[in-house]
């Protein structure tokens, strides 16, 4: 250790800066722009540079200069910002250091005959000097703890108010967007992350407002409003002119972001906040790392169970997951117009559950009204894995009254209403052989056009005797129900009405696949009741097996406002007597005690059962646009914010919001 006075300092400063194979670490309260120019183009190449310096108020800025942050950079140096440092020294390949009073400007770095009277110290290791270490280990807590590195990560600072679970800061680099990530940094292995909500554009040179009774230090003065728009014969030209000019002179962009606080991370774990922090806090981009371990945890903070990989997070290469055991147990909807991606979404996110270990033997059933997933599928999956089960055109009853009505409805109502015994009967028989159960119901073995077969005729009026019976002769007998067979073979054609075995055999078919993607397609079926029925005899029989086995399962309902309405439309009823909106109900409350998993699907969330929406726990929602379909998000969806609702009109096509119990937090991803 030797003592430097100040004609000394200087030069031991420039030879071990020279010197340097390594590093150079400077700390020093302020530096001045000529002085270190010329320091630090004596570092050789390769040598990395670590700065740190006070910004404790601007005064500290007008000191150390613009050059100085120039140099650094040309240098490939990194610049550390300390409101309370006033330490001034410098090690070079943490063997040498000089430590003392003297700042790096020209009065702390000159000769007694023109600067400051400064001393110092010069450390050697070669010399013995054991107190580098000690000096190497201050300067880096100083750097990690103490200060906040001056980064292109760093994009604004915060400003007044700072809430617990939200802020604004003010933006000081571009590329920040809306509904990205940001994170302010609270000491080691700690920050608070924050998504970008908004981000508002001022112009600095404009006017304050007219109408308050203050001005604001931010706007120009409220004379220039009044030079300009003072006065009722202003010619309107002129007005414009006036202050187009007025910004073309003053004007200076300046843009204020809001941020909603997601959590606090510590370690790789999202906890609740439950503090503000100081305003003037440094914000900087959310780190991709610190992200992408955020993203494959639960909600919870633990590892998701089933991570699925279906995209990233938008405007970047962070890849997103969503929890499928989470699907399996509180369900999934998918929402968006027609074109925006929702489909193709689905069949991605189906194709990753089948390739994911972490879901080996998952069966997936998918009710698909339009017959779009199995070539969409094929293309991604081996055919081996995918049991397509096309349904022929048909009608499917499950109760006695479809047929009542198809036969009311085809002008033969004599058969099956008034007092008379045989349309009693009649009604009875239908009653008895058609069930909304697969199990018992007739048409397992007999077709809909064999049953009504088996009805008797009935007479009219004119037929009857004085004693008011109803006697047909042996000639007449079985005429109607002739005549009515005739009339719907005409209508609906002979294999509609006789192919409900087959019908049932294929539902079967699907439930006893060992296959592990089943696509139940009805795109043939002309009739939407017999497509609502056989949908729900499929749900009904999933549910079964579940009970019984609990195995997982996930049933999927594309175009799912068909299926399980809000309202009645057309003849698909939104009453009890809908099979598959009961089931859908069901599955959508009870289906998580059974390992049965519900995805909704709909371009239409305004038309879908309101409490089925209300059980999808996880969200993924491309663009919609409808006022309706916006309005109902807002109101039966839990996780919905403003922000997002706002959002959904705007998204591209493949990109869409996620939220709910399957991810850790409300993001925006890119299908991939």
């Amino acid at each position: 250790m030797r003592t430097l006075t100040s004609d000394r300092i200087y030069e031991e400063v420039k030879s071990i800066v020279s010197s340097a194979q390594r590093e150079v670490k400077i700390a020093s309260a302020w530096l001045k722009g000529k002085l270190i120019e010329e320091l630090l183009d004596l570092i050789q190449k390769d040598v990395t540079l670590e700065v740190i310096l006070r910004a404790s108020e601007l005064q500290d800025l007008l000191i150390t200069d613009e050059r100085v942050f120039k140099k650094v950079r040309e240098k490939g140096g990194k610049i550390y910002l300390s409101d309370r440092l006033h330490a001034k020294f410098v090690i070079t390949d943490s063997e040498r250091a000089v430590l003392g009073s003297a700042n790096f400007t020209e009065p702390g770095l000159s000769d007694l005959s023109k600067g400051n009277i400064e001393a110092g110290v010069f450390y050697d290791t070669s010399d013995g000097d054991s107190q580098i270490k000690e000096l190497v280990d201050y300067f880096n807590k100083i750097k990690s703890e103490l200060s906040y590195e001056l980064s292109p990560e760093l994009v604004g600072f915060t400003i007044n108010p700072v809430k617990t679970f939200s802020f604004e800061f003010f933006l000081v680099e571009d590329g920040v967007q809306e509904h990205s990530y940001v994170e302010v940094r609270r000491g080691k292995d700690c920050s608070v992350l924050a998504k970008v909500t908004s981000i508002y554009s001022y112009d600095t040179g404009f006017f304050a407002n007219p109408f308050t009774g203050s001005e604001s230090g931010v706007f120009a003065p409220i004379e220039d409003f009044k030079k300009i728009f003072s006065g009722y014969n202003r010619d309107k030209d002129w007005v414009k002119s006036a202050i187009y000019s007025y910004l073309s002179g003053k004007g200076n962009e300046a843009k204020i972001a809001t941020a909603k606080v997601l959590g606090i991370v510590k370690g790789n774990r999202l906890e609740t906040p439950r503090d503000t922090f100081p305003v003037g806090s440094p914000v900087y981009t959310a780190s991709t790392e610190s992200l992408g371990n955020l993203l494959k945890k639960r909600q919870s903070g633990n590892e998701m169970k089933a991570p699925v990989n279906i995209g990233v997070l938008m405007g970047s290469q962070t890849p997103v997951y969503i929890d499928a055991s989470e699907i399996i147990s509180r369900h999934m909807l998918i929402l968006g117009t027609t074109g925006s991606g929702k489909s193709y979404f689905a069949s991605h996110f189906l194709n990753k559950l089948v390739e994911s270990e972490s879901t080996s033997g998952l069966k997936i059933f998918i009710l698909d009204p339009h017959g779009e997933y199995f070539e969409s599928l094929k293309g991604r999956e081996k055919s081996n894995l995918i049991e397509h089960i096309q349904f022929p055109d048909t009608l499917f009853p499950i109760r006695g009254e479809e047929v009542v009505e198809l036969i009311k409805n085809n002008g033969f109502a004599g058969l099956v209403s008034g007092n008379q015994a045989n349309a009693r009967a009649n009604v009875s028989t239908l009653n008895k052989y058609v069930k909304p159960s697969l199990r018992i119901t007739q048409l397992r073995d007999r077709s809909l056009l064999g049953i009504i077969e088996e009805l008797k005729d009935t007479q009219d009026s004119k037929d009857k005797k004085n004693t008011g019976e109803s006697k047909a002769t042996a000639e007449e007998s079985g005429k109607i129900i002739r005549e009515l067979i005739e009339l719907l073979k005409e209508v609906f054609g002979s294999e509609v009405l006789e192919n409900q075995p087959e019908v049932v055999s294929l539902i079967e078919k699907g439930l006893n696949s060992s296959k592990r993607i089943i696509i139940y397609d009805f795109k043939n079926l002309n009739d939407a009741v017999s497509r609502v029925n056989i949908a729900g005899l499929v749900m009904q029989e999933v549910f079964k097996q579940n009970k019984k086995e609990k195995k997982n399962r996930i049933l999927l309902l594309e175009e799912a406002h068909n299926f399980a309405p809000e309202v009645s439309y057309g003849d698909v009823s939104s009453g009890k007597d809908n099979l598959a909106l009961s089931m859908a109900r069901r599955i959508a409350a009870e289906g998580r005690k059974f390992n049965l998993g519900l995805i909704t699907v709909t371009q239409r969330p305004a038309q879908v059962s309101k409490y089925v929406l209300s059980q999808m726990n996880t969200q993924v929602m491309f663009r919609t646009m409808n006022k309706a379909d916006l309005d109902t998000i807002s109101s039966y969806i839990e996780f919905s914010e403003e922000e997002t609702i706002l959002l959904l009109p705007v998204l591209r096509t493949g990109t869409c919001v996620i939220s709910g119990m399957g991810v850790p937090f409300s993001l925006v991803a890119e299908i991939k």
